[in-house]
Formats: C-alpha cells, sequence, structure tokens
C-alpha cells in the first residue's frame, strides 16, 4: 500500500502570505533563496539598494529567540562591524526582532543593512520570516527611512494549507 504526501498539504503547509508596499521607484526583482525580492531604480552601474524576504521552515518548537541567537552570531561575526540597532520589535504583527547594522565592503565602501524576524506558527510546523534590507551607507543617509517604511509595510495574509 502506499500513499502520497503533498505540498501544500496538511502535514507540509504552505508558507505564509506575505506582502510589501513598495515605492514607485522600485520594482520585483528574482533573488535565489527569497519568497519576495525588490529594487530601488538607480543608474546603471550603481549599487541598487533591496529588500529580500527569505522563509525558512522549520520543526514546531523553533523560536524567535533561537533565530535572533543565530542572526546575531552571524553579524558579530562580520569584521568591522558597527551595530546600530538591536531590539524587539513587532514584526507582521507579531513578536518580533530588529537588528540593524553598517560594515565596510571592499565594492561599494560601507553597507548597511537592516533584518527583521518573526516566527509563525503554521500547523505542524513554524516558518521563519527574515524581511532584509541593503544600501551603500551614502544610500542610506538618504533612503534609510525608506527602507524601513518598505519593513515596516510587511504583512501576513492568511496561513492555509
Amino acid at each position: 500500500m502506499t500513499h502520497t504526501l503533498t505540498f501544500p498539504g496538511d502535514s507540509a503547509p504552505a508558507f505564509p502570505s506575505l506582502s510589501l508596499d513598495l515605492p514607485d521607484d522600485w520594482h520585483a526583482l528574482s533573488v535565489t533563496g527569497s519568497v519576495l525580492a525588490a529594487g530601488k531604480t538607480v543608474p546603471q552601474g550603481e549599487f541598487r539598494p533591496n529588500v529580500v524576504v527569505a522563509v525558512s521552515r522549520y520543526a514546531t518548537g523553533y523560536s524567535l529567540q533561537t533565530a535572533i541567537d543565530a542572526v546575531v552570531s552571524r553579524v558579530e561575526s562580520i569584521e568591522g562591524k558597527v551595530e546600530l540597532v538591536r531590539d524587539d520589535y513587532e514584526v507582521l504583527g507579531l513578536p518580533g526582532f530588529r537588528l540593524e547594522f553598517s560594515y565596510p565592503d571592499a565594492r561599494v565602501g560601507t553597507l548597511m543593512q537592516g533584518v527583521r524576524l518573526a516566527v509563525v506558527e503554521n500547523g505542524p510546523v513554524v516558518d521563519l520570516v527574515q524581511l532584509t534590507v541593503t544600501a551603500t551607507g551614502s544610500q542610506a543617509t538618504e533612503i534609510w527611512g525608506e527602507l524601513r517604511d518598505i519593513q515596516s509595510s510587511a504583512r501576513l495574509s492568511t496561513v492555509s494549507a
């Protein structure tokens, strides 16, 4: 006798439905490992500020604190990083976390990143949603508020099987 396992299905529910509100000069990008990504329109050859949304699936019991520890550990290993913000922060209407930092980059001078995390209970699994924005240091002085607004616009629709 055999049986069929399907995605989405009862034991493998669909990923959460997510949305972002983007300014008119932003457009969708295709980024490996992401469920959503967008970039700001910039002149040819200039670094493109971007937002990347990734969803990672874990077994029930995976916690926001585990996700925070993993991100903080990765960021702390970056040579020359300067941490700017680290706090508990509502993400997708759920308890979440944000970390903002800059670090030297040989190609563009300085990169600034902001990471927001939320853990979404999804039936028999847990989905970690990570929203990451990136810009150069000089771009960030002008558009960091815009990048934060994009992250804050993230919405969680229904989670369904």
